[in-house]
């Protein structure tokens, strides 16, 4: 007898449009485990979104879909009330019984002059979890989108470091139907060499923060490395946030209109810290506005 609990599809869709100089929130349609749990009028015209998982997690065969969809000029910011826990794709007694791959699809549709801010919490990978994520990124003229991206090597307190089957990430961003930008991210800890160097050395966590807009030039770049630069020198002066080995990072520039910050370190609060250093310097720098500070 199959004891498992059967394989679930949850569903978010939601369309966002601009009245007035406000964003809200026009249509939408979920599915349990998910839903949008809030929504919150933020400064700017910019409308906070809240999503919520109302399970324990991603489990074994489950299939996350949402589709979110930005008209014209709308302002928004989303994010999620917890980590997205991945569960173990085996029982736990083992078996024969063959893998059940988790998945987690995504597409985000920027209207023209559209500005979107998605900073979902971490993915978290339990032992023996497997999950396929894929994000797929459609940009009008003028729309901006800023998104980051974390992931945990399981539940460390626990022992968990790598413990994980596989995990696989793609993301695509097209401009105006031209492709900008493309990554594959294909991790199997039992068959590869992570801790070596070339590799991940000693690291343990990974953040990716990304930033697509028409003002992204070589000059910002390298304005947004010494602004980075100088927070990690504040915080080893004012001993905050400091790991015992540094964290890890780099800057770089999409094929267009982008660029990404990559992050190594080995806890969660220390990338998230340099993630919002980045984050507010892009808000200041290329909008005019302050930092957004979102209380959960």
């Amino acid at each position: 007898m199959n004891s498992h609990m059967p394989d679930m599809t949850g569903c978010i869709s939601a369309g966002f449009h601009e009245r007035n100089g406000q964003t809200w929130l026009g249509d939408k349609y979920h599915t349990y485990p998910l839903k949008i749990a809030k929504t919150f009028a933020f400064d700017y015209g910019q409308l906070g979104v809240y999503m919520m998982d109302a399970s324990p997690g991603i489990m074994a065969g489950d299939r996350y879909v949402m589709d979110w969809r930005f008209g014209e000029r709308t302002n928004v910011y989303i994010t999620n009330q917890s980590y997205t826990k991945v569960h173990p794709a085996r029982p736990e007694n083992g078996g024969d019984e063959t893998v059940r791959v988790s998945e987690q699809q995504q597409t985000l549709e920027l209207a023209s002059n559209s500005y979107v801010e998605y900073m979902p919490e971490p993915v978290m990978l339990y032992k023996d979890a497997v999950l396929h994520s894929s994000m797929e990124v459609r940009l009008a003229a003028g729309s901006t989108l800023i998104l980051s991206d974390l992931v945990s090597p399981g539940r460390v307190l626990r022992g968990e470091l790598f413990q994980y089957e596989h995990y696989e990430n793609h993301l695509k961003v097209t401009y105006e139907e031209e492709l900008i930008y493309c990554s594959k991210q294909r991790i199997v800890p039992a068959q590869q060499k992570l801790q070596v160097i070339g590799g991940w050395a000693t690291y343990t966590h990974i953040g990716t923060f990304y930033l697509f807009n028409e003002q992204v030039d070589a000059e910002f770049v390298e304005a947004l490395k010494v602004h980075l630069d100088e927070q990690l020198q504040l915080d080893r002066e004012n001993d905050l946030g400091v790991a015992a080995i540094p964290l890890y990072y780099g800057v770089s520039r999409t094929y267009k209109k982008g660029l990404v910050l990559s992050i190594l370190g080995h806890k969660v609060y220390e990338i998230q810290s340099l993630q919002d250093a980045a984050w507010a310097f892009i808000r200041k720098q290329l909008f005019k506005k302050s930092p957004l500070l979102v209380r959960k």
